[in-house]
């Protein structure tokens, strides 16, 4: 063989295995489970949990690359600074510095939350803190406890609670608190790594990131007595592998990351302390168990009435909406005043919205004043005019037709049964001016005349009622004739026809409560039936002593019940006001859900006159 063909041939093997490798299919590695874990901590400069912190930059090694997710939501800093720390990564490390200005002789603890997580699967450090001291030692009291809504008794999440050495009343509306912390999903919160003294506390829903109570629609809850932290047991920190300065990008080895997990597993808590801590046990078969503290959630009632809106809703109908509920609204026409009474006042089911029919009225525009209780709200200006819509996508109103009156009956809601329960109803789209009720014509399955009587039941004449209830399992038509009825605005109703269906007991179920409260209580409650949801009220009733209380004519679905302490006896449950020293109203929830069956009674026996502490 040549030397040319020899180096023919050398060359024809280096280059087959690169053509091969080039022909084939590029794909994903295969198998390995997925990663779960979080980054590891494996040492910081300084020290976790260091004395005579002036400020320094802080660096935490991992053994992972870090990204920040959503840190502005998650960070905390206790006691609060006036400037937020300014944190960035840095390969397998973030770097935390502090430009603002520290109280001496202070503790003070940096809580990521769940913001710092590894690049490839997005798992987080839970919980993740830093704690440091500006003096010579770290403050190790605590305090614990639960923030649950006063009404629904729900854990609140994402609530701040706040810790206040200056003890005085209007101390969360002027100052930032000395210690925070926020609640999590079961709307617990762990304070650490306070000093020894009395505290005011207070949770806030806090709507403009001021930690001050300083917002309407905030959210509060509050103690009545000063509490003090305690002793609750070393918290579980890494001091690190070396004290040593870091710098520039280094490498971790193998080696530290043994080293680091033989130093007690940091994996998930390297400068956490445990949320969920209650108990600790200081020697063997001995357990103490810690104050935890329960806050009560409220919006105090706002008693400020203002004018939202005022807006033309229809043919001689205003809606105006309030920002409170009122019932005592007076309107006029300040500019050109009526010699009348010139409009008929309907209120909302919850009194937040007024709506003004009214019948003859030619004005263009109103220029309206409106009052409560001889205090002047607003005064607004309302165009009677219908006008179209303007812009891309705006819905332009309908030349306007002959007006028609229009008659329905909810209960019936198109399954053409009625509950037999209940008396049969009529209800018009618009304030009824008169009917005539010989032009009513009832008849018991289609062919036999019933006699038939209705009423109105509302001030504003927009709900006819039957004025007696029908047979049950029967089944029923109304006929009424042309010119039966006329609105405000003098239009007369064309033939209308319902025929429908009543039903029987046996469609329904029934809930009954075997109360017990104490014997001594001369106390007013208010029995709740609410829905599934736990949200709305479906039946209630005012009780004043123990006894059976029975809630009839319930379809299949799921209740809640609830139990409402009402103090001043007005029938409502009533938040509470921080400023009056008023707690809202207590409450007590039925520890389970209870389960309604069509023609079934479930009975539930319910004993709460040894559980009123809250």
């Amino acid at each position: 063989m040549t030397l040319i063909t020899k180096r023919i041939l050398r060359w024809i093997f280096i280059a087959l295995p690169v053509f091969c490798f080039s022909c084939a299919n590029v794909v994903a590695p295969i198998g390995g489970p997925i990663d779960e874990d979080p980054p590891v901590v494996l040492r910081s400069n300084p020290p976790n949990y260091s004395t005579y912190y002036r400020g320094e930059d802080v660096r935490i090694f991992f053994d992972e690359f870090v990204e920040l997710r959503n840190l502005r939501q998650n960070m905390l800093v206790s006691p609060p600074l006036n400037k937020d720390p300014e944190v960035r990564v840095r390969g397998r490390s973030i770097i935390m510095s502090v430009s603002d200005t520290l109280l001496e002789n202070t503790t003070y603890n940096f809580f990521f939350g769940e913001s710092i997580v590894d690049i490839t699967e997005g798992n987080a450090i839970p919980n993740f803190q830093f704690v440091v001291s500006t003096g010579s030692y770290v403050d190790s009291l605590s305090v614990q406890g639960t923030v649950v809504n006063a009404l629904t008794l729900k854990p609140e999440e994402g609530v701040f609670v706040m810790m206040y050495n200056n003890i005085y009343d209007s101390v969360p509306m002027l100052e930032r608190p000395v210690y925070l912390s926020k609640t999590n999903k079961e709307g617990d919160f762990l304070i650490t790594n306070m000093r020894d003294g009395e505290y005011m506390i207070f949770a806030l829903k806090d709507m403009n990131s001021n930690f001050l109570y300083d917002n309407p629609d905030e959210k509060i809850a509050f103690l009545d007595s000063l509490i003090s932290p305690v002793y609750m047991g070393e918290t579980d920190h890494f001091q690190g592998i070396e004290d040593e300065e870091v710098s520039g990008e280094e490498e971790t080895t193998e080696e530290q990351v043994d080293d680091s997990e033989a130093a007690g597993q940091i994996r998930n808590n390297g400068f956490v302390a445990d949320d969920s801590i209650s108990i600790d046990t200081f020697s063997p078969g001995t357990a103490t168990v810690f104050p935890s503290y329960e806050l009560f959630l409220f919006q105090e009632k706002d008693t400020v009435k203002r004018l939202v809106s005022a807006s033309l809703a229809g043919r001689g109908k205003v809606n105006l909406a309030f920002r409170i509920p009122s019932d005592s609204v007076v309107v006029k026409e300040y500019e050109n005043p009526f010699d009348r009474d010139w409009y008929i006042p309907e209120y909302s089911k919850n009194k937040d919205t007024l709506t003004l029919w009214m019948p003859g009225l030619v004005r263009d525009t109103l220029r309206l004043e409106v009052s409560d209780r001889g205090h002047v709200i607003d005064s607004v200006t309302v165009s009677m005019l219908a006008r179209p819509g303007r812009g891309r996508g705006a819905v332009r109103e309908a030349v306007e037709t002959e007006p028609v009156l229009t008659i329905t009956a909810p209960s019936l809601a198109g399954r053409g049964v009625h509950p037999y329960h209940k008396k049969f109803e009529l209800k018009s789209q618009t304030p009824l001016d008169r009917f005539d009720i010989d032009l009513f014509q009832l008849y018991l399955n289609d062919s036999i005349p019933t006699e038939v009587d209705f009423q109105f039941t509302d001030d504003v004449q927009r709900t006819l009622q039957m004025s007696s209830l029908l047979e049950p399992d029967s089944a029923y038509k109304l006929l009424i004739l042309p010119g039966s009825i006329t609105d405000m605005f003098g239009v007369q109703n064309d033939t209308l026809s319902f025929r429908f269906r009543l039903n029987n007991e046996e469609n329904y179920g029934a809930i009954i409560v075997n109360l017990t409260l104490p014997e001594t209580d001369d106390r007013q409650y208010i029995l709740q039936l609410l829905d599934q949801k736990m949200e709305n009220i479906v039946d209630e009733k005012i009780i004043t002593q123990s006894g059976i209380y029975h809630f009839r004519h319930l379809g299949a679905s799921t209740f809640g019940i609830r139990l409402v302490f009402d103090e001043n006896k007005n029938g409502k449950w009533d938040t509470g006001h921080y400023m009056r020293g008023r707690q809202p109203e207590r409450v007590k929830i039925y520890p389970e859900k209870v389960q309604s069956r069509l023609n079934w009674e479930i009975e539930i026996l319910w004993d709460i006159s040894m559980d009123l502490a809250r």
